[in-house]
């Protein structure tokens, strides 16, 4: 006499399948986030990077140049961080659709943490590449308002919003590497078991 196992099998497979069925809604969630949070990415990146050069043009001048004037400072503290910012959203923002599959999770998180780097040189730049460079303070003298908005334009608006998106990229790397592992766990244990055979 044999007895076949099903109700076993079947709700092995049901486990299985409903892990699979959240890991990819999770996925596709989080397709939504990426390319959200890229677009963000690139815009404020690139808003960063050219602000010293295009803001005198209507009256936004934090460190009292003309419009598009180059010199190394502006490329140092906002055209290179914001350049690698854009670069890096573009370049996520195109290649999200491999993330489901676990390609690209450590890339992600790898460029998430040059993403934080680069917000965090938007915010500390302007006071360290003075020091570094020894030239003049980067900000000019201006009333408090004033002053306020260049911070805000100029270094902490863009280096918090970029350093952001980067915490974002880590933190879906890492929590949908950690959502795979747990299912590949339950395929790997839930192997399904034929006929068992008894004894009459």
């Amino acid at each position: 006499m044999v007895v076949t196992a099903a109700p076993g099998r079947a709700r092995r497979w049901s486990l299985r399948h409903r892990g699979v069925q959240s890991t990819a809604l999770m996925s596709n969630v989080g397709h939504f986030g990426i390319g959200t949070v890229s677009l963000l990415l690139i815009g404020i990146s690139a808003w960063g990077g050219i602000i010293p050069f295009v803001g005198p043009s209507f009256g936004y001048s934090a460190d009292g140049t003309g419009s598009w004037h180059w010199s190394l400072t502006h490329a140092v503290v906002a055209l290179v961080p914001g350049a690698i910012g854009v670069f890096i959203g573009i370049m996520v923002l195109a290649g999200s659709r491999g993330l489901v599959v676990g390609r690209g999770r450590m890339s992600l998180a790898g460029a998430g943490l040059l993403i934080v780097a680069c917000g965090a040189w938007f915010v500390a730049g302007p006071w360290a590449w003075p020091v570094i460079e020894h030239t003049r303070s980067y900000f000019v003298f201006a009333s408090p308002l004033r002053t306020l908005a260049n911070l805000g334009g100029y270094a902490l608006g863009p280096g918090v919003i970029v350093a952001s998106c980067g915490a974002f990229f880590i933190g879906w790397a890492s929590r949908h590497q950690s959502n795979a592992g747990t299912v590949v766990t339950r395929e790997a244990t839930a192997t399904p078991t034929g006929s068992v055979p008894v004894e009459p």
